[in-house]
């Protein structure tokens, strides 16, 4: 996949070969993501905790109290954003796995 069709899912884009794409996400007390989908399945992986909604474009609200360390599999699914409706800042490293992307 060409960089410019890469869907920005994370803060930075840290890494990319032919089977993962590896982002950080960083996340200031009230700051959210843009809405996006991902292309594959990805986990994530909690640096700093905290208390965060995961909004899908419907408008369901998932709310998320990750811990640092927890390790959330996930499979490619509908367009959200992720918001830290927490009081400290809250991170992340994402690694999308490109082989079970569409």
């Amino acid at each position: 996949m060409h960089a410019e069709h890469v869907v920005k899912v994370g803060t930075e884009l840290v890494h990319q070969d032919e089977r993962v794409r590896i982002w950080t996400l960083d996340l200031a007390p009230g700051e959210e993501t843009t809405i996006h989908q991902h292309p594959c399945d990805y986990v994530y992986v909690v640096l700093r905790a905290g208390q965060t909604q995961t909004i899908d474009v419907d408008g369901t609200v998932h709310p998320g109290d990750d811990k640092v360390g927890d390790a959330v599999y996930h499979t490619a699914g509908p367009a959200h954003l992720l918001r830290n409706v927490g009081s400290t800042h809250y991170s992340n490293v994402i690694v999308e796995l490109l082989s079970t992307g569409q």
